[in-house]
């Protein structure tokens, strides 16, 4: 792998860890902590602009432009977004808490609503 594409995937990165923090905040900061909302949100939404750019991929000519949203956008950025460790975290963490319920919604609706949004950002992107 060369250089430019190790910065692309970095420049990418820094700037998804970034709106993952600072939406994370700002979701937690209005909604009740019983259920971990902003992860699900930022994973939700990451899923669908990974189908939606997957999608646009497809159509771009230029290898060039496929490079920064293939490297840039999908590994970079939203790797970086998205995050199945804090899922898992949060997850036992609403088993330790007692809170079976919200656990279920959160892994089912997490699963599913992420599966759902990609299939539809797939969708979008395509015509």
């Amino acid at each position: 792998m060369n250089g430019m594409v190790l910065l692309i995937i970095g420049v990418g990165g820094v700037f998804g860890a970034l709106a993952r923090f600072y939406l994370g905040r700002v979701i937690g900061r209005y909604f009740p902590r019983t259920f971990p909302l902003g992860t699900f949100l930022i994973n939700v939404t990451g899923s669908f602009l990974l189908g939606l750019s997957t999608a646009h991929i497809a159509g771009l000519p230029v290898a060039g432009q496929v490079m920064i949203e293939r490297y840039g956008f999908q590994i970079g950025f939203l790797g970086a977004y998205t995050t199945h460790s804090t899922f898992a975290y949060e997850s036992i963490r609403l088993l330790e808490d007692g809170e079976w319920q919200n656990f279920f919604l959160y892994i089912a609706g997490s699963t599913v609503v992420g599966l759902l949004f990609c299939g539809l950002g797939f969708a979008l992107g395509a015509k």
